[in-house]
């Protein structure tokens, strides 16, 4: 990981990063813009509804947000109320994320790659920054995302 270039537009998943992985501070910032981070505690996460709260606490959700998986892809790929062109968000300790529904946790991991994906396909135009979002699951070194993928 530690000669990966974060924010270029072409990296369209979400990315598991071992916490023992180093980077470079200026691989790791965006190239330009204001940037909006959220960091998420995955210890939090044991069911959707510790989810939604986590999303709902660090991404400050919109009082529509609808508390289920339709609610929370649609806030991810809208964002207007969030006045940044650069979005990180952390979620530390991802292997306890959902560990007891690997269903729900597949919806989730699935959630996120999309908000990546539609991101990255929009179009840049002229006059405006490209709006950037990227989703960093820490987990310890030895986990096993083999699995959480499919």
């Amino acid at each position: 990981m530690s000669n990966a270039t974060w924010w270029e537009r072409n990296e369209e998943e979400v990315r598991v990063v071992p916490i023992d992985s180093t980077l470079s501070v200026a691989r790791a910032l965006p190239p330009t813009g204001l940037i909006y981070s959220a960091r998420m505690r995955g210890q939090e996460m044991n069911d959707s509804e510790g989810v939604f709260t986590q999303f709902h606490e660090a991404l400050r959700l919109p009082g529509h947000f609808g508390w289920n998986w339709n609610a929370l892809r649609d806030c991810l790929t809208d964002l207007r109320w969030i006045s940044a062109k650069h979005f990180l968000l952390t979620i530390d300790d991802a292997d306890a994320v959902l560990s007891e529904s690997a269903e729900e946790r597949e919806i989730l991991f699935r959630t996120l790659n999309d908000a990546v994906k539609f991101w990255a396909e929009q179009p840049e135009l002229p006059g405006q920054e490209k709006i950037t979002f990227q989703a960093v699951l820490l987990c310890p070194p030895d986990a096993d995302w083999a699995n959480w993928a499919d």
